[in-house]
């Protein structure tokens, strides 16, 4: 039996508000509040979604026993008695709280929960701290005992909302546990405290993870997003119920959040999605799951804005991204993102690029991210991008009618925070390119980039003086032991568009070409050559 199985469940006529509180049948809530699961007091939800009340298997909800915030611009300050901690990375701001930890068992395992009032892009870390014989009523950021090494942190926070965390390596049995809550981000967060309505709480043993997370339709403009393990809902806007629901399923090591056949409808809105860890996005299929928005709004408004995600997976849906073009505006960009997998996904539209991949700010990696089997069409710029990105593979897909290149391999600006950081081993391989804007395929810059098996159809036909595959550089960006094999890039139209199969630049060395290449049939010629030390197989 599993855990959920074992532990009392929430009925309609007795939801549980606090622990051996219940809400008696024919007791209304009123409009906009939401009962938080478990074991919380009541909550006014943000306008925009309602966490509804969850079955849990916590044997106890142990409320803090102490807590306070120190601040580094006011170092004698005391600020343990108010109604709220605050956690900021400049003026650092520290959180401490205190737990009396019961009911561990043999197998030790803890969630913490905080109650956030106000948003945060990055949430708060929880640190271990070693000294547990602090007091609310003198703690001071000279005081304070020191911040220990990082435990887990809670991913993107909304104003309004609980925010859970896995605990369990602090856990090792009964008896005082103290933590910190810090953030990097100069934006600070605020939590509610003990003296407050929604307190910090401690489950123990940990609840189980609420994967998967249904999203449906539930009017105009409304969606809901419920865990079919726990019954955790969330109720609101398309954007809220799915950053909630990847929210929930961070910090307790990730899972999926499937969308049922049918159009899901971001209005001018977008996903803002950071600091996810193994979340699958999962449509109905690639023609059967439309998210859509549109905006013309001077900013990003990707319905997939993501900064920082590791081993996440989005496949079997379309994504239709409208408005104005904005060359920065994509359908799906991950920036700072690793080890992610874009499967059987198309691209109807785009303001910017369809799917890019992003490495060139500062502490900015972009490595083992796959793309295979897309579709993608009627994007204003580029089809694909893999900007400052090395070790990506773009395999399978279908590329046609896009206002940019079909795929680009691209080195990051001279003035980006990483300058001319290039974009190396990756593989573009088996893909169907045809009437891009641009060229069909172009590196600019980068080492052993392998395009390979690839058919590239009908270029430059938006730009004249474009090719089938176009291999350059800037003056002092490395651009070697490039590979382009068993390749067709030819033109088919008339008149003519495609100036060159391939054509290599001054500055590029060592470029292998061949076996198996077909670049017959093109405006000018097969190839132009004017890099140095050209292998031809």
């Amino acid at each position: 039996m599993n855990r959920v199985a074992r532990v009392f469940r929430r009925r309609a006529a007795g939801l549980l508000l606090a622990a051996g509180t219940a809400l008696g049948a024919g007791t209304a809530l009123g409009a906009g509040t939401a009962v938080a699961a478990p074991g919380a007091a009541t909550a006014v939800a943000a306008p925009a979604a309602v966490a509804a009340a969850a079955p849990v298997d916590a044997a106890a909800t142990i409320v803090a026993e102490a807590d306070a915030w120190v601040d580094s611009a006011a170092p004698e300050q005391v600020s343990g008695r108010g109604t709220f901690l605050r956690v900021d990375g400049s003026p650092r701001q520290v959180a401490y709280l205190r737990f009396q930890v019961t009911g561990t068992g043999t197998t030790p395992s803890a969630v913490l929960r905080l109650y956030v009032e106000t948003n945060s892009s990055t949430g708060v870390e929880v640190h271990r701290v070693g000294a547990g014989d602090w007091s609310e009523r003198d703690l001071t950021y000279l005081t304070a005992p020191p911040v220990g090494a990082l435990v887990n942190s809670t991913g993107r926070a909304l104003a309004g909302n609980w925010a859970s965390v896995d605990v369990s390596s602090m856990v090792t049995g009964d008896g005082p546990l103290t933590l910190a809550l810090t953030t990097s981000n100069d934006t600070g967060v605020r939590v509610t405290s003990r003296e407050g309505a929604n307190p910090p709480q401690l489950l123990v043993p940990a609840p189980g993870n609420p994967s998967p997370y249904r999203v449906t339709p539930t009017g105009t403009g409304a969606y809901r997003a419920v865990s079919a393990v726990t019954g955790q809902t969330f109720t609101g806007s398309l954007k809220s119920v799915v950053e909630l629901a990847a929210g929930s399923l961070n910090p307790m090591g990730g899972g999926t959040i499937s969308f049922d056949a049918g159009t899901y409808d971001l209005g001018a809105d977008y996903f803002k999605l950071v600091g996810l860890r193994n979340i699958t996005f999962a449509g109905a299929g690639m023609y059967d799951t439309l998210i859509r928005n549109d905006s013309s709004a001077a900013a990003d408004t990707e319905p997939f804005n993501t900064k920082g995600l590791d081993g996440i997976v989005v496949r079997d849906l379309t994504v239709h991204a409208g408005g104005t073009r904005r060359n920065t505006s994509d359908a799906l960009d991950f920036d700072d993102g690793n080890n992610v997998l874009v499967e059987r996904v198309r691209v109807t539209a785009s303001r910017g690029r369809g799917i890019i991949f992003d490495g060139k700010n500062q502490g900015w990696e972009s490595q083992g991210n796959t793309i295979r089997d897309c579709v993608v069409s009627g994007t204003a710029t580029h089809g694909v991008e893999l900007l400052a990105a090395s070790g990506d593979t773009v395999t399978g897909c279908r590329i046609s009618d896009v206002g940019g290149h079909g795929i680009q391999i691209n080195r990051s600006s001279s003035t980006a925070d990483q300058p001319n950081k290039p974009s190396s081993h990756n593989i573009v391989a088996g893909n169907v390119i045809d009437q891009a804007g641009m060229d069909g395929v172009n590196v600019d810059g980068g080492t052993d980039n392998r395009i390979t098996d690839n058919r590239i159809t009908n270029s430059a036909d938006d730009t004249a003086n474009r090719d089938g595959i176009r291999i350059t550089t800037s003056s002092g960006v490395p651009c070697q032991d490039n590979v382009v094999a068993g390749t067709v890039a030819t033109d088919t139209q008339t008149p003519r568009t495609q100036r060159y199969g391939l054509n290599i630049s001054a500055g590029c060395v060592g470029t292998v070409v061949g076996p198996g290449n077909d670049f017959s049939g093109n405006l000018r010629g097969a190839i132009h050559d004017a890099g140095s030390g050209t292998v031809h197989r």
